[in-house]
Formats: C-alpha cells, structure tokens, sequence
C-alpha cells in the first residue's frame, strides 16, 4: 500500500518532466514550421514583386510590399538590387512596445529571411525582410494547455492518494473493528469459561465443605470404633496364637477376628469419608491389581448368580506403574464394578479398561484433568445410566440409589472420590440415561524403580524378636495392654507409657531401641512432636507409627524426620511383628 502511495506521488513529476519535454519538442518544431512558412511565403512575394518590376509597375510594387509587410508581420521590407542598392523599403512601424521588451527578453527574436527575385531565369535582385514571428502565443497557448493537463494529472493523482488513504483508513478501522470484535468474543468467551469455573468452583466448595462436616462426624466415630475393635480383632489374635491348631474354639475365635477385621474396613471407609485414613503407598501395576480383585471371593460373591454378569478386560499390555495404595485402589475397584452390577439387575455386562495416558493440556470434564503423564482405568455398564443431575451428587456421602443391605452402604462412591484424591488423581463420567455408565479414573504415573521388601506375612517364629526394649506410647490405657502383650509374645521387652511428655522423661533414663509411637494423644504432645523430641536424646531414634486416625501430613513428616511404617488400627499381631521387625533390620520403607 505504501510503494503504491509513493507512484502516486510520483507520477505527476514524471507527468511534469513528461510534457516539458514535450513543449520543448513542440516548440522547437513549430519555429521551425513557422519559419519555413514564412520562407516560403516570402519567395512567393518574390516572384510577385518580379512580376511588377518587370511590367514596370513601381507603384504596384511599393503598394503590395506595404500590404506584404502588415499581413506577416514583417518590421520592414526591402528590394535590393543585384549590385547591392536599395531599390524600394517599406516599414510597418513594428515592432511594438511590447514586442520590444520580449526581444529584449530574448522571449522573441527577429529573423532576417532573403529570398532572390528572378527576371526569366536571371537574378535581377533579393528581398529581404525583418520578420517578428508570432509563434510565442501558440506556445503559450500550448504551455496553457499542457498545464492544464499537469494540473488535472496532479489533481486526478490527489485524488487517487486519498481514495487509497480512506480505502487504507477504512480498512485499518475495518481491522481494529475486527480485532476488537474478536477480543470482545474472546473476552466473553473467557468471561464464560471463568463464570464456569467459578461455579465449578463454587460447588466443589460446597462438596468440600458437606464432605468436610461429615467427615468430621464420621471420622469421630470411627476413631472411636477402632479403639473398640482393637480388642475384637487384637486379642483373638493372642489367643489363636497359643491355641492348638485343632482346637474346637479356634474356628470360633477366628470368626471373631474375621468380623472385627470386616468391621474395621468399614471403619476406613469413614476414615476415607473423613480424609484421614492412613494410606500405605507403594509402586503397583494396575493390570496386576485387577487380576487379584477379579480372583478374589468378594469378587465372586458381588457377581451373584453364574452367568448373568459378564466381566470382560480391556487392559493395556505395557502399563505403567503408579505409585498408591493397594487396599484403597482395590477398594476403588470393587466400588466400581459393584455400581456397575447393581445398574444391570437383570444381568449384563462390566467393562474394565486400563490403558497410558499423555495428557499435553487440561483435559475438560466432571473435573478437569492438568497435563501429565496418567494410567487410566474405565469401568463401564451397559445399564440404567446416571441423570446429569445425579452425576453432581453420586459421590456425597449416604447418597445412594442401591437397595440397601444389598451391595450399597451409601458410602461406596465417596470411597472412590476419596481415593482418587488421596493419589492427587482425577474423575471422569460419561452416561446416558437407558445406555449405560462409564466412569473414568486417572492416576498419575510414577517413574520410580520397584524396590524388594519383605513378605507382607510371615511365620510368627520369623517374626520373633531377641529381646529388644520397645516402649509403646499411646493415651488409651487397653491400646498400650495390647501392643504390650503382642511384644511379649514376640519376644520383646515392651515398656509403656501414656503421653508424649511421659515419653520423654522415660528417654532421659533408659536406653530403648525402638518407639512404637501413636500419631494422636490428647492434652499434649502427638506422635510428631514426640518423635521431634526423641531425636534430640538420639538422632538415630527408631520408630513405627499406628495410627485409627491421623493427618497424613502429620505422619509423611514424622516419616520424613526418619520414623519407620506406619500402620493402622486395629493391628494383628502380624503387622505389628513385622513392621517392628523391619524396623529394627533397617528394612522397613515409608508406606
């Protein structure tokens, strides 16, 4: 646009240089013509004048010069003869004033033209004449003219530049508009998308904090529930330990355990409700963690009748690891595949899927996914489907559609939200009213090497200790009775006490090798600030944490100082045994 703006700048000095040539060309050609013309006319005088003199008509001959002389403008005009003399002069009385000034410019001359006069074929003399050439109006005209043609060129090229200015204007206004009008609907798309995520925002607050108030509820009483059953499941354990193997009573004590055990999994499920579960991490494979759930009896038993659940697999065959809980992952699984059984009462099909996942920019959805590396895990039905406004409220707490007491407690998917967030994880569904379920859960992956540890169960004569003085901490009173009498079993020399404080006035005396520390106690120190303390008397200070009810941060800080496993309540005698065993080898690993 702007080489054109230039050109029209340009053309009319090209125009301008153009028609001075021109003028130039014209006018040295015209004076050529014109004097041509007056040659020519002058001989034609010539051949008159010889006319008259040779019928000696000298009269005639003055008359006609005078009549020569005003009609081509000639100053004078005389005959002279073939010796040189003057025979006749005539003057006109030019040139005028005027014509005196421009010949004194130079702007017109006086030419001088001679032309012989013939007798026969004789010379008998010449004419001369002092011609003013009137060719300086015709040029002027002309120049007129051609300045004229400059002056419309430089107006036409004006007005061609500012038809290209405007038309430049016009579109530059044109693009501002339609810059703006594309920033306006980017704004409001971006208005749109943060009302949005406002609201999205706003609700999750709100689950957060109906989460958070139940949880609060339901976290008091399960810390309750597990003092209760440490009782039920901890001290069959004692008894079956020194109980024959076929004695009558051992299968009765064993149901005993066995319940407090299953009531104790629903007493996680609160913690898992609460947030506050402790949660034992380690490197897992997915695939591998779904082929023990699909072969295990709970499995089977939520199936119901052979045949009218098909469960089929989709799972990819090089997946990555993740790094998570094995017992909170499974329970998330079985979760799953039971809302998808309880969705076909009338038999059909689950799905399970898992495959890797590199997610470059978030992923929009039920929650949006950040960018990452992800192993992904669907379980799908092809049952009655969720109503969008049910998909907000699935996973509040007691929010359930099953027939109670069949397979739903109302707590199932809570567990499962619970979970994912646990495993800084993310939640995707899609469903169709009549068609079907798909829920989507995305794990982050972990690059970490598997590390070998040591059997999760071993033989209570591995488990043994050589004597080692273990001091139990803990502010419930049958609590420390118990973690006592499963040491002195193992061969241990317990020791207890039932406070923080009281921790470390023990400390100041006696030398122990290893604390089997509770992370909550009431009216003092807890297990961190405890576990602080100790250090100071011994910086290599052995520990393990039990814990019903513990703040995971609390519990990766009392890790991060250099405490061992941490294992929750109620205990059997075997994890007990094992973590201190670990422990007090060197080999225990942060859950």
């Amino acid at each position: 646009m702007m080489s054109a703006s230039k050109s029209y700048d340009q053309i009319p000095l090209y125009g301008l240089v153009f028609l001075t040539a021109l003028f130039c060309a014209f006018a040295i050609g015209y004076e050529k013509y014109s004097a041509d013309q007056a040659q020519a006319r002058l001989e034609k005088h010539a051949l008159i004048v010889a006319d008259a003199l040779w019928n000696f008509n000298t009269a005639g001959v003055i008359e006609y010069l005078h009549l020569a002389a005003e009609a081509d403008h000639y100053a004078s005009l005389e005959i002279v003869n073939h010796n040189g003399e003057v025979f006749q002069t005539v003057y006109t009385g030019l040139p005028s004033a005027l014509e005196q000034m421009l010949m004194r410019t130079r702007l017109v001359s006086q030419v001088v033209l001679v032309a012989p006069v013939w007798s026969s074929t004789n010379i008998i003399g010449w004419i001369k004449a002092v011609w003013v050439p009137l060719t300086l109006s015709v040029h002027i005209s002309v120049l007129a003219f051609l300045f004229m043609v400059q002056l419309v060129l430089v107006l036409y090229c004006k007005i061609l530049k500012e038809k290209q200015l405007l038309e430049q204007r016009v579109n530059r206004r044109t693009f501002e508009l339609s810059e703006a009008n594309t920033s306006l609907k980017r704004e409001i798309y971006e208005r749109g998308l943060a009302e949005k995520a406002r609201e999205e925002l706003q609700q999750s607050l709100l689950r957060s904090k109906k989460m958070e108030s139940l949880g609060l509820l339901a976290g008091g009483v399960a810390h309750d529930l597990n003092n209760v059953l440490s009782g039920i499941v901890s001290y069959p354990d004692l008894l079956l330990h020194d109980m024959p193997v076929d004695s009558p009573m051992r299968k009765i004590i064993t149901t005993i355990r066995d319940s407090g055990l299953r009531a104790a999994e629903i007493v996680q499920d609160l913690l898992s409700l609460a947030r506050r579960g402790v949660v034992a991490r380690k490197l897992l494979n997915l695939n591998k963690l779904i082929d023990e759930y699909c072969n295990s009896p709970e499995h089977q038993k939520l199936l119901g009748e052979p045949g009218s659940i098909e469960v089929t697999f989709d799972l990819e065959h090089s997946l990555a690891n993740i790094l998570g809980s094995q017992v909170g992952l499974k329970k998330l699984l079985m979760n799953l595949v039971a809302n998808g059984v309880e969705a076909q009462p009338d038999g059909g099909q689950v799905i399970i899927t898992t495959k890797n996942m590199s997610i470059s920019k978030p992923l929009e959805g039920f929650q949006v996914v950040p960018p990452g590396e992800y192993v992904v895990l669907s379980v799908s039905d092809k049952g009655e489907g969720i109503s969008e406004k049910d998909q907000q409220q699935i996973f509040e707490p007691f929010y359930t559609k099953k027939v109670m007491g069949r397979s739903g407690t109302g707590l199932g998917l809570t567990v499962v939200w619970g979970t994912v967030e646990d495993h800084n994880g993310a939640i995707g569904i899609d469903s169709t009213l009549g068609q079907g379920t798909t829920i989507t859960v995305y794990l982050p992956v972990c690059h970490d090497e598997p590390q070998t540890t040591l059997l999760e169960t071993q033989p209570h004569a591995e488990l043994q200790g050589n004597g080692e003085t273990v001091l139990v901490i803990d502010d419930i009173g049958h609590q420390r009775e118990i973690a006592c009498a499963i040491l002195k079993r193992l061969n241990y020399k317990p020791a207890a006490v039932k406070s923080g404080e009281e921790a470390i006035t023990f400390l100041r005396t006696t030398k122990i090798d290893l604390m089997v520390l509770d992370m909550i106690m009431d009216g003092g120190l807890d297990g961190l600030e405890t576990y602080r303390k100790a250090l100071e008397f011994d910086p290599g200070q052995k520990a393990i944490i039990v814990s019903g009810f513990s703040e995971t941060d609390r519990v990766i800080e009392t890790q991060r100082l250099g405490a061992g496993t941490c294992i929750k309540k109620p205990y059997k005698l075997e994890e007990l045994g094992m973590a201190v065993k670990q422990e007090l080898q060197g080999k225990s690993s942060i859950g």
